[in-house]
């Protein structure tokens, strides 16, 4: 019941906000009671009055064959839930009626990438694309080759309002320079967050501590979590040997080791008091090894952890032997009670909460007891961005759209897919609702894993966001002698990107 009225409240806000917008914008200048009035000027209080005659504004946006990936964000689609498209429609109603505008998309394909069709813009002077949503790494390659209008030169993009990610903005800025950004506008972002999930049966029935009251006590530790999955891990298939039929602690994938010593409340890179990025953790190594030593170890005990994506795991083999989709079955572990902790991120929730699954969801866990806060690594590989093209027609009005748009994106798509998709229907508890807004609260963007320093892809071994990964699962612990070797390109590397911002 509690959730029902929820929903109907959410709902209900929703249908006065859009009926309230409407009325103000219909020449009337006397509302019934005011708020509807009240409310629109505080949804686009700082934006001008701008009647743009019906002119259409162009995203351009990633295409269906990015599959899990692509966006579902500008435009209604025929895949996504109902009570998103219903909030993508209203969300750019607002827009629309407000400014005079027609928004449309532009899907990007496999042939014509976001890198491609971006450059080619730029380069043959076409007005095609008004915005531009490319994933980050992607916008980072394009701000190096200055395709982008800089965010902070347009008089009405509004970094500082909280619809635009804070921490977002001011991590990925260069010099104090923004030629992207992330917010509500982008669901990506939000669903590429790094995070772990629980099955709730299988604490109760081996009688373990509550996760939740080990993280609201500041306990929620990787020590914690590796005493916790050496309690369940057991050959239980009558097989001999582990395989993906028996049941683990800890499923991890390849990618989490640089999240969990994100978590750890360190980065791989800093700014000074200018703004510029450092690479923090070659600069701090005598801190990263111990750390990293504590991940390492938790990821090659075979009495806590299953390696999903391990090509030399047993977990890995036996179900690629067995036809299997490793993601599908690590999903199928946790909801057969067959794996207490899985490292996922938030996207991976929507397909376990298909399942007959009591789960619960957690932050990435601290390093020790005495680490203020939780962090969470936002996957920026697969997170999308907001840009305006060099070759854009008008910046101002792509400015203005681009602001309004993330704006009204806060209790709109924003809301429907973390209140409504994540918190009302699929995590089934009021707890993992706390933990969520934790999570996304203490979001983590890493500038060196975004320009790739040190790698020519983001599964280069010899790159700075991945070589911690690398390392941990190749079972040999060579950390700092790894990283002393790639330092020097590294370090090249940035030197290439601060010259560039300078």
């Amino acid at each position: 019941m509690k959730r029902a009225i929820r929903i109907f409240a959410f709902a209900l806000v929703l249908c006065f906000a859009v009926t309230a917008f409407a009325a103000c914008n219909s020449g009337d200048d006397e509302s019934s009671d005011g708020s509807g009035a009240e409310a629109t000027k505080e949804l686009f209080a700082d934006l001008p009055d701008k009647d743009y005659g019906g002119a259409t504004v162009t995203f351009l946006v990633e295409g269906d064959y990015r599959t899990t990936y692509a966006s579902t964000e500008i435009m209604e689609q025929e895949g996504s839930p109902e009570v998103l498209n219903d909030n993508i429609k209203k969300r750019n109603e607002l827009v629309e009626s407000k400014f005079n505008v027609v928004i449309q998309e532009e899907r990007t394909s496999d042939t014509q990438t976001m890198i491609s069709t971006v450059r080619n813009a730029v380069l043959s002077n076409l007005t095609d694309y008004d915005i531009v949503m490319p994933y980050i790494p992607d916008a980072a390659t394009l701000a190096l080759e200055d395709q982008f209008y800089l965010l902070n030169d347009l008089e009405y993009i509004d970094l500082n309002n909280p619809c635009w990610d804070q921490n977002a903005v001011n991590s990925l800025s260069i010099n104090n320079k923004n030629y992207f950004a992330t917010g509500d506008i982008s669901l990506l972002t939000l669903a590429c967050t790094h995070a772990i999930v629980f099955n709730k049966r299988m604490i109760e029935t081996y009688g373990l501590e509550t996760p939740y009251d080990l993280v609201n006590n500041n306990e929620w530790t990787i020590d914690k979590l590796q005493e916790m999955a050496r309690k369940v891990t057991a050959d239980v298939d009558g097989e001999t040997g582990m395989s993906y039929k028996d049941r683990y602690g800890f499923l991890i994938n390849s990618n989490f080791v640089t999240s969990m010593y994100v978590g750890s409340g360190h980065s791989l890179t800093g700014k000074d008091d200018e703004d510029l990025p450092f690479v923090s953790i070659i600069e701090e190594t005598e801190t990263a090894v111990p750390i990293f030593n504590k991940i390492f170890e938790l990821v090659n005990d075979s009495t806590a952890t299953g390696l999903i994506d391990s090509t030399s795991g047993s977990y890995y083999s036996t179900a690629m032997s067995a036809g299997l989709n490793i993601w599908e079955t690590a999903t199928q572990s946790v909801a057969n009670d067959l794996a207490l902790f899985r490292a996922m991120a938030i996207i991976d929730i929507i397909d376990l909460g298909n399942e007959d699954c009591d789960f619960g969801i957690l932050p990435v866990p601290k390093y020790s007891t005495s680490q203020e806060n939780y962090h969470s690594l936002v996957s920026t590989i697969y997170a999308t961005s907001v840009a305006i093209p060099a070759s854009a027609a008008d910046a101002e009005m792509s400015a203005i759209i681009a602001q309004a748009m993330c704006e009204a994106s806060t209790e709109t798509t924003k809301d429907a897919y973390v209140e409504i998709i994540l918190k009302l229907r699929k995590i089934q508890d009021d707890e993992s609702e706390a933990m969520l807004d934790k999570i996304f609260a203490e979001r983590v963007y890493d500038l060196g894993i975004i320009y790739n320093w040190g790698g020519s892809g983001p599964a280069d071994a010899n790159s700075i966001g991945n070589f911690m990964n690398v390392v941990a699962f190749s079972g040999t612990q060579t950390f700092a002698s790894t990283l002393e070797s790639i330092s020097s390109k590294v370090e090249s590397d940035l030197a290439n990107t601060l010259s560039t911002f300078e």
